[in-house]
């Protein structure tokens, strides 16, 4: 890890120069219109001192906990926040969604003085999401890390990552040089993650589901069947939950899934906006509401407990999840014309699979826009929806508007579901452009009823800039409490 250095005269003029400078870039693309401003002053502030994230960082006095994961690390961190604020500890979280090098760099510049130095806040935490593969370049500029949670592995965007063994290889390497006092908070029924690094010393804290009333009959047809981490041997499962997650077991060299110290005793999906858990940890019982559907985000809520449980957190300061609001495309509501419109981010076939079962779990019928782009450089590969679940769906969407550029391949894959077959049969358009696919969505769906947007993050980004314009949503980064001007 970077130790802090004293900063002479030279760093410190420096230090400044390039935070200030940042500060002037992030304002002026706001104030133009030109995005965020997320990564683009980072990188220039990194360009002018190498150090100036490592440097940021070490001000922080209860250090920093990071969130990585293929998926649920982003809300996790927010519900994480709101529970340490409940508690009077103040994080520093880069809540714009910015999870890779020059984004948390953006974050602390945002938050400092032009001088280089953060504001004195002795209930100061840092508390960043990052990308799994920045966390090499991230993990060894962050002072004193008190925590890694890892949510998941699932396989997702095999142009970068090829596949979840090279992501856990990725991992392992770069946890081997942790301080020996990090925590890390694995989710036990990942059996991806169990054996990271198995022969390090550092503490680690489990989470997991206990209720196997939401498990399935047999396998998932969204897993991709991991073999044992540690022999190779095949896995075996008393019960699934989705994907390969669930209480595993390995047949050849018994390893098998660890005792969860925050475990979830009881699961109640209310619905496509909330769920209910009983949370049991070692200091006792708690009833969560949590304000987001589904399974997923069961776990991204053990997740934050298990988190505030290693920070020292009291138990009690878990119930502040409850008034955790969902994050740009994490389930995000805006009105339009008597319509709740719900945005959410399904980026690969676990994420699709799931946000899908979750709206849909209740039975009643909802009308859908689905999206699905791919861009160079960013989600280039697409056909990681041949592997997402839309067969057990079918018959549950009566109309659905398809967008993005891969619309068409999009609805080949719902009509090899069999989405259009008599009986199950939903009305399908196809209309690659976001914010006509919008207006066809919105005219088509009966006066008062809930319109659910599911897709990638640019048919997102596009539609979600149109509403900004149209007066219906506001910036991304004023959601947040607390979020740096």
């Amino acid at each position: 890890m970077i130790a802090s250095r004293e900063r002479g005269p030279a760093t410190t003029a420096r230090r400044a120069f390039a935070v200030s400078t940042g500060k002037v870039m992030r304002g002026g693309l706001r104030r133009l219109g030109l995005g965020n401003g997320t990564n683009l002053p980072g990188t220039v502030a990194l360009a002018i001192d190498p150090g100036a994230l490592a440097g940021l960082a070490a001000q922080i006095p209860h250090g920093s906990v990071l969130v990585t994961g293929t998926n649920g690390k982003g809300t996790t961190c927010r519900m994480l926040a709101e529970v340490m604020r409940a508690a009077g500890v103040n994080p520093i979280l880069n809540h714009e969604g910015s999870n890779q090098l020059s984004g948390l760099t953006t974050t602390l510049l945002a938050r400092s003085g032009p001088s280089g130095r953060l504001p004195a806040d002795e209930r100061a935490i840092g508390l960043f999401e990052v990308d799994e593969g920045s966390l090499p370049a991230i993990l060894p500029q962050i002072a004193r890390p008190r925590a890694v949670l890892i949510t998941n592995i699932f396989r997702d965007q095999l142009d970068r990552y090829l596949e979840p063994g090279f992501v856990t290889g990725m991992l392992e390497r770069v946890l081997r040089k942790l301080p020996a006092e990090t925590t890390l908070i694995l989710n036990a029924d990942d059996p991806r993650l169990v054996y990271l690094a198995a022969e390090l010393k550092n503490p680690r804290l489990y989470f997991g589901i206990a209720d196997t009333g939401h498990s399935r009959g047999g396998a998932d047809p969204s897993s991709d069947f991991p073999r044992c981490p540690r022999c190779g041997d095949e896995l075996g499962y008393r019960c699934v939950f989705y994907a390969h997650l669930g209480h595993w077991r390995c047949g050849g060299c018994g390893l098998s899934r660890p005792a969860p110290q925050v475990e979830a005793a009881k699961v109640e999906l209310l619905g496509p906006v909330s769920s209910r858990l009983q949370l049991t940890t070692p200091a006792g019982e708690t009833v969560l509401e949590v304000p987001f559907p589904g399974l997923y985000n069961a776990y991204n809520a053990l997740a934050a407990a298990a988190a505030a449980i290693c920070c020292e957190i009291p138990e009690s300061a878990c119930a502040a999840i409850q008034h955790c609001r969902p994050g740009s495309f994490r389930m995000e509501r805006v009105v339009v014309a008597g319509h709740d419109v719900y945005l959410v981010l399904a980026k690969n076939a676990n994420g699709f699979t799931e946000v899908l079962r979750a709206l849909l779990a209740d039975g009643q019928p909802k009308r859908m826009m689905l999206g699905l782009n791919d861009c160079a450089g960013k989600q280039p590969d697409t056909s990681w929806i041949w592997d997402a679940d839309f067969d057990s769906l079918r018959g549950l969407v009566p109309a659905a508007v398809v967008s993005g550029n891969r619309s068409a391949d999009l609805a080949v894959r719902l009509k090899y579901a069999g989405w259009l077959s008599t009986g199950a049969a939903t009305e399908l358009t196809v209309e690659p452009d976001p914010v006509r696919a919008f207006q066809l969505a919105l005219d088509g769906t009966p006066a008062g009823d809930p319109l659910w947007v599911v897709s990638t993050s640019i048919v997102l980004w596009q539609l979600r800039g149109w509403l900004r314009r149209q007066g219906y949503a506001g910036q991304p980064w004023r959601e947040q409490p607390g979020a740096a001007s």
